[in-house]
């Protein structure tokens, strides 16, 4: 049951999971949903973007490459941050103290990296557009990755 749930959590987050092993048809089939789902998700996305933000044509032929390179780069840290809720699920009837601790950590460690990756794209940002866009363009982000966030979050279990 909890696996399921799982599953369903990391599908409705929209979250890549390239960096785990398959280990049975279900998770080859889980691995295709997410993959098609990270596809019409990131699809969305710049549209949400594109829909909130008004860049001139310079503007915009300047943003949209830099856009998706930090996109890649975050999906970079999703894949960790599914890869340590998977080993969470699967552990999870028989999480020890060490392991739960370890999990914590690197769950950390992924937010922590996520914030510096947003640190040195602001900066990047700023070059292309003025500082009022990348605010805006900022907002829009955390917007769109709490309602993610909440969406996992929610399917997960506590810590038993």
């Amino acid at each position: 049951m909890f696996n399921r749930r799982i599953a369903v959590a990391l599908i409705l987050a929209c979250l890549p999971l390239t960096s785990i092993a398959q280990e049975s048809a279900d998770m080859g089939a889980l691995n295709s949903a997410i993959e098609t789902q990270r596809q019409v998700s990131e699809a969305q996305r710049q549209m949400i973007v594109s829909q909130n933000l008004e860049l001139t044509e310079a503007e915009s032929s300047a943003f949209w490459p830099l856009y998706r390179q930090y996109r890649a780069d975050v999906a970079k840290l999703v894949d960790r941050k599914v890869s340590v809720i998977t080993r969470y699920a699967k552990n999870y009837e028989s999480l020890d103290d060490d392991t739960a601790l370890i999990l914590l950590r690197e769950s950390v460690k992924v937010e922590v990296d996520k914030v510096k990756l947003t640190q040195r794209y602001i900066s990047r940002f700023n070059k292309v557009i003025p500082g009022t866009k990348v605010t805006r363009y900022m907002q829009v982000e955390f917007r769109l990755d709490t309602i993610a966030n909440l969406k996992l979050q929610s399917s997960i279990p506590l810590v038993m």
